[in-house]
């Protein structure tokens, strides 16, 4: 016991040693090695990205995202997230947000990404006339006078294309926006005036059906009944079929336009 003391001083003594070396004096490479793979050692308060894949498999990443709100079917999405335990990412009219600020605030609070969806919603307005940037910036606005937080992330009404011209996702990046437009469109949006039980399944079969890729970014609107109705079975089947769900994330912006822009 007492050799094993001796030899466990004599090692912490070497090491105080070394550490204690001035940048001038010469440390081995063995040694260089050793402290190389000490600091690649990961600990827990290390910052970690989004896994790529998880148990060797790779992840399947959904996002939904509601678009025009908020309205008065916005509290009931929230309802239904809130008991699966996701979130969502919602891109807001600014009118609809001036209306009911009260849902906005609860989006955010409650863990889901606010983004921005114009004024209008008016295609010539905002792609003929060209006021696709100052709207969202307006929008913009609103919700930070809402919430606090100025979100950059944009919806194009109609998506991207063929409106969003060159000029327009010139004045886009300089105005420090981006871009997301969707690879599954549920068309919910069709059905206004279908019975529930021809809508929901039609809705629900449209996303299903469709989301084959490893990552989704799932078009629904929040002013809609046959959309609420239609959720918790999307939910279950998407979880059913492997996904995780994420929300939207402006640290982790990945490229979601027609245009394929990276700098949107």
């Amino acid at each position: 016991m007492k050799n094993t003391s001796l030899i466990i001083l004599i090692a912490v003594a070497m090491l105080s040693a070394l550490t204690g070396c001035s940048s001038k004096q010469s440390v081995s490479a063995s040694t260089i090695h050793e402290v190389h793979v000490a600091a690649d050692i990961p600990i827990s308060y290390t910052p970690k990205e989004e896994p790529l894949k998880y148990n060797n498999e790779t992840r399947k990443v959904v996002y939904l995202t509601f678009d025009d709100g908020p309205g008065i079917y916005t509290p009931q999405v929230l309802d239904i997230l809130n008991q699966n335990h996701i979130h969502a990412t919602f891109f807001l009219v600014g009118s609809h947000a001036q209306q009911y600020p009260k849902f906005v605030s609860r989006e955010l609070q409650e863990g889901n990404y606010v983004g921005l969806h114009s004024m209008s919603h008016d295609y010539k307005k905002l792609y003929v006339q060209g006021t696709f940037v100052t709207e969202m910036l307006e929008t913009q606005q609103i919700i930070k006078n809402i919430t606090g937080t100025a979100p950059n992330l944009a919806r194009p009404p109609y998506g991207s294309m063929p409106g969003l011209t060159q000029k327009l996702r010139d004045q886009a990046a300089a105005a420090h926006l981006k871009v997301w437009d969707w690879t599954i469109d549920s068309l919910d949006w069709t059905y206004n005036k279908v019975p529930f039980s021809k809508s929901v399944p039609a809705i629900v079969n449209n996303v299903l059906s469709h989301a084959r890729g490893n990552r989704e970014v799932i078009l629904m609107h929040d002013i809609h009944p046959q959309s609420v109705q239609a959720l918790p079975m999307i939910i279950q089947g998407l979880r059913e079929k492997g996904y995780d769900f994420e929300t939207y994330s402006e640290t982790d912006h990945f490229v979601m336009n027609f245009w394929h822009d990276n700098r949107l």
